[in-house]
């Protein structure tokens, strides 16, 4: 037996597998409904769109796999099941993770420039092309595929009913020094986001408490957009810090001989419970486009029959009217995250 990995199977974990379930159903039911809801939005080649429809491909690609996460955690299926979740399923769960991360940084990027500096030196900047846009949303996918596929490739090993539980043990030698490298790449991708969305959300919340005194002198209620970027940080936080804290030390205890196998099962416990939290993201997403898009809400408002057509569609009113609900409508989106 290789490493750090019990001799036996793991037992059965209904609770996580029950969980994972949870997760599967609702996610399925919440970006469906997202997919179809964007579906029927005209962005006009709206750079922030663009990022949040390739989030949403992540998401269902992630909500498509659990499946076979659901199975292992429940013990059932063959036992090679475990094997295809080493070598397919989880590296398209983990690259799928991080292209989501890398587009919610491009997310922030793209407020902070539209938002912080709409007229400064930099509007004639690439960043602001929707072309630029489009190639670097095709440079994610494919950079982080280029990452995660020899994963798939370098776990080569053929598995038994002993050693099909244990990924480390299904790798070659450079299997799991290639693991290990993606393992801080995909931390360094994370760290670089997190002072990417910290400091873009703190300069944007610098310039929405300013622009709420403009809505004040206007006779206009002050836009909530403060706490909508407080829960786009909030659920960062919550989905994908601890799973980053504790992914380190793990990934130590599953190459290395320095850990004992006590250490290496209260590692691998804690890495099971992260794992989930970072899960949860594929249904916290479309709360998220629900919150801070006001296309994405007036669309499914209008779908769900909540507002008649006429009152969703900003083209009613007079052209004055347009005009002004048009700018207005400009400054309660740009003071939002999305």
């Amino acid at each position: 037996m290789a490493l750090n990995c019990t001799a036996s199977l793991p037992p059965p974990s209904w609770t996580f597998a029950s969980l994972y379930l949870l997760v599967f159903i609702t996610s399925l039911l919440l970006n469906c409904t997202a997919a179809w809801v964007f579906f029927q939005i005209h962005a006009h080649k709206k750079t922030f769109a663009l990022y949040l429809r390739n989030m949403l491909a992540a998401d269902l690609l992630m909500t498509l796999v659990l499946p076979v996460t659901i199975a292992t955690e429940a013990g059932v299926g063959p036992w090679w099941l475990r094997s295809v979740s080493c070598r397919y399923t989880a590296v398209l769960f983990y690259c799928c993770m991080y292209v989501n991360i890398l587009f919610l940084g491009l997310l922030a990027l793209d407020r902070y420039l539209k938002i912080v500096r709409p007229f400064g030196v930099a509007r004639g900047s690439c960043l602001y092309n929707y072309s630029f846009t489009r190639a670097m949303a095709a440079f994610v996918w494919l950079a982080m595929g280029a990452l995660s596929f020899p994963n798939s490739i370098l776990t080569n090993q053929e598995p038994t009913p002993e050693t099909a539980h244990c990924c480390p043990s299904l790798k070659c030698a450079l299997g799991l020094w290639w693991h290990e490298l993606v393992v801080y790449v995909n931390t360094g991708i994370f760290s670089s986001v997190l002072i990417t969305l910290l400091a873009s959300y703190a300069c944007i919340y610098r310039q929405v408490w300013v622009s709420s005194t403009r809505f004040v002198a206007m006779g206009r209620q002050k836009p909530k957009s403060q706490q909508n970027i407080l829960v786009v940080v909030v659920v960062f936080f919550l989905c994908f810090v601890p799973y980053h804290l504790w992914r380190i030390p793990f990934t130590r205890s599953q190459t290395s001989h320095h850990f004992s196998r006590e250490v290496a099962a209260m590692l691998m416990e804690g890495k099971k419970i992260t794992s989930f939290l970072s899960t949860c993201n594929v249904c916290l997403d479309p709360i998220i486009y629900l919150f801070m898009c006001q296309s994405f809400r007036s669309k499914l408002a209008e779908v769900l029959r909540l507002v008649p057509r006429e009152a969703a569609s900003p083209d009613s009113g007079s052209p004055t009217d347009r005009r002004r609900e048009s700018t207005v409508l400009r400054l309660r989106e740009c003071s939002s995250l999305v």
